[in-house]
């Protein structure tokens, strides 16, 4: 259970984070915003790695398993987490999540079944059948309905939906490499090998992209809210994910951290005041079944 528990808990800092980033997401460029990300997770994690498990770790590690985490950071974070955030310059951030969250399980039990041998059971299948059905039925067409005004433009919505797409696809070959490159290294001193590699392949992109007009000159305010999307999703998130990979398999961990739209009904009740429509408790119910069955 500790897998299991460890991937909701993702699930929840992963919607969180992901709110917080759309808001922020027209006032910073994508490399800069994922590089703050990325920098303050390194930060804190570089803070804890002296005292556990110590940064004698780092020399004890496997060298296979830090290649293996190299990678993993360089396809997932660095490539794969700018594409998603120009996604979500172009579309709403209640079309791209979902998106991504129902790609990357299916694309991530593909990899696992293909090239770590996982074994997918009935009700892991069943179980991701209702939570993705969740999924749809709490975002779409519902959504649309309740904010047409707020449609993004096809050519728009296009392009973003397939920056999310190729996101996600990223997202689960990084997932899976993630899954070897756990042997013999501690989650915190993982992802405190990964993040600081992203830091450094974002510096590298932008000292050479072409210049970017600045959408707006962030606020220290602005500022400090990236460095907690970077803290919620890369730092805690990020950990309890290796968790669940590590004690669940890929493919269960990524599936049940798609259930992470699901935690969008009780904070729009409690937060935003948004009407609750009968998709939306459908969806619910069936998301909520589907984690029944994987766990």
């Amino acid at each position: 259970m500790i897998g299991e528990i460890s991937a909701l808990g993702c699930a929840l800092c992963w919607a969180a984070s992901s709110t917080l980033t759309k808001s922020l997401a027209g006032k910073f460029n994508p490399l800069n915003l994922n590089l703050l990300r990325c920098a303050a997770a390194s930060i804190l994690l570089w803070g804890i790695i002296p005292f556990t498990p110590g940064t004698q770790a780092l020399v004890q590690a496997p060298g296979v398993s830090l290649l293996f985490l190299a990678l993993s950071a360089l396809i997932g974070i660095a490539v794969g987490d700018t594409l998603y955030i120009r996604g979500l310059r172009l579309i709403n951030v209640t079309l791209a999540f979902p998106i991504s969250q129902s790609a990357m399980p299916l694309f991530t039990l593909a990899v696992a079944i293909i090239f770590l041998g996982e074994e997918i059971t009935w009700s892991l299948s069943l179980g991701t059948g209702l939570v993705l059905g969740g999924i749809y039925l709490i975002t779409e067409p519902g959504w649309r309905r309740r904010h047409p005004q707020t449609n993004p433009p096809a050519e728009n919505r296009r392009t973003g939906i397939s920056l999310v797409i190729c996101a996600s696809l990223l997202w689960a070959i990084s997932i899976s490499l993630l899954k070897v490159g756990l042997q013999g290294v501690s989650l915190i001193l993982a992802n405190g090998v990964r993040l600081p590699l992203a830091v450094l392949v974002l510096l590298f992109l932008i000292l050479f992209q072409k210049p970017l007009p600045q959408p707006t000159t962030p606020k220290f305010r602005d500022v400090a809210l990236v460095a907690i999307t970077g803290l919620l999703g890369f730092g805690l998130g990020g950990i309890l994910f290796l968790q669940a990979i590590l004690y669940s398999g890929a493919a269960k961990a990524t599936v049940l951290t798609s259930a992470a739209p699901l935690f969008g009904l009780p904070l729009s009740l409690l937060f935003l005041k948004e009407r609750v429509t009968g998709s939306v408790i459908a969806g619910t119910v069936l998301g909520v079944l589907g984690i029944g069955f994987i766990v």
